[in-house]
């Protein structure tokens, strides 16, 4: 009997399955950040990610699974709860991070290229690595609109608004007879299209605010980013009225109008027009070319603007931040400062008197002169702010 009891215990230990019940994350997974590398496409774009395991193949889809999450976190998601209802749902993307994020391919590559970029040994139970590959950004977002974690584009559009445009001449057309005329055919069209239009006559003190920008770092039109940033614009066109004779004696008239972001001076997008040549134009004609050549201009570059607008908007407001005479070491003191209350800081120009930034907030322009007040009470010197305007934070050490 007892050699019965143990074959049949012989019978179910091989005859059963062992199962070995894998823990289960306890709340959202903590991973590594990622780094933007750059947009291969409209719907791809290259990121950086570390990642660590007991093993490469687990380092590795570690490191793919902060590529995920960083992007979601930092690139996609617009307020506290789409992060929340994002970290809800981690394992849901977790189970296809296949359709997401690619492996990268075998092997190292130089600079940006893809592929495993480090492998370091940490222990005798985990290695960590470092990876270049892509996400299937358009992909991701259409997937997280359909779960409900995000709202879609037209959606945070509609939240966030439209941006305010500054019409200005280029530097070429400032003394242009037919500047008032070219300028009101631009600024009809995007009215009518239901944009804001900025109007620098309605600045008090312009010049004097002008002045105190000093020099905008980096922009090509220099004088229409500094108007922009005064009267408050996110964005800035400059339009320039061409003419040119061909050899056989025609004349053709158009336009070329560009549009830069304000704070970075960033060109979003440029368009050329040009009229067909002709022998001879009757008077007022030429004129009428212009105009027609401007609008046309002007409406192929609106889709760049909103293109940008649509996915940029959504991380927050823009903001230059001026600070004259500013105090030895300030520039350190403000930018960290800064840092804890926006995601994204850049300082653009720092002299021995003055300090400009770029950042990109999620609080409005009071918000953040609160946040800047808070840091620069601390200097110990005496501060007055010349501006809280749109996206410009202008401050005047006394």
């Amino acid at each position: 009997m007892a050699l019965v009891a143990v074959v049949l215990s012989g019978l179910w230990i091989f005859g059963c399955t062992t199962v070995v019940v894998q823990p289960q994350p306890q709340g959202p997974e903590v991973l590594l950040p990622g780094e933007f590398i750059e947009s291969v496409d409209a719907n791809t774009v290259l990121v950086k990610c570390s990642g660590k395991g007991p093993d490469q193949m687990a380092a590795i889809n570690n490191a793919r699974k902060g590529c995920l999450e960083w992007f979601i976190v930092n690139q996609l998601s617009a307020t506290q709860e789409e992060r929340q209802a994002y970290q809800t749902n981690q394992q849901k993307l977790f189970a296809q991070l296949d359709r997401y994020v690619n492996l990268p391919p075998p092997g190292a590559s130089d600079g940006k290229g893809k592929g495993v970029k480090s492998q370091v040994r940490l222990s005798d139970t985990e290695i960590k690595v470092d990876i270049i590959t892509d996400v299937h950004k358009q992909q991701l977002q259409d997937d997280l609109v359909s779960m409900g974690i995000m709202k879609s584009k037209s959606d945070m559009l509609e939240a966030v608004g439209m941006p305010t445009i500054l019409v200005q001449p280029s530097k070429a057309n400032k003394g242009l007879k037919a500047r008032q005329q070219m300028e009101s055919a631009v600024t009809e069209y995007l009215t009518q299209n239901r944009w804001e239009v900025k109007d620098p006559q309605g600045v008090a003190d312009l010049n004097k605010m002008i002045g105190a920008l000093g020099e905008a770092t980096g922009a090509e039109e220099d004088e229409a980013a500094k108007i922009a940033m005064a009267v408050g614009a996110d964005i800035y066109m400059v339009f320039e009225a061409l003419q040119d004779k061909g050899a056989d004696g025609g004349v053709a008239y158009g336009a070329m109008v560009k549009a830069y972001e304000t704070t970075t001076s960033r060109k979003l997008g440029e368009k050329q027009v040009i009229s067909p040549a002709r022998a001879s134009w009757k008077a007022g004609e030429d004129m009428k070319a212009w105009a027609d050549a401007l609008r046309d201009a002007t409406g192929q570059v609106v889709p760049q603007i909103m293109a940008y607008w649509k996915e940029d908007a959504p991380k927050g407001n823009r903001f230059t931040v001026v600070i004259n005479n500013v105090p030895k070491g300030a520039d350190i003191k403000v930018s960290n400062g800064l840092k804890r209350a926006c995601s994204f800081v850049k300082v653009t120009l720092s002299t021995a008197k003055t300090l400009h930034l770029n950042a990109q907030c999620k609080g409005d322009n009071m918000e953040v002169a609160g946040a800047l007040d808070e840091i620069l009470g601390g200097l110990g010197s005496e501060y007055e702010f010349g501006a809280k305007s749109g996206n410009l934070l202008l401050v005047n050490f006394k």
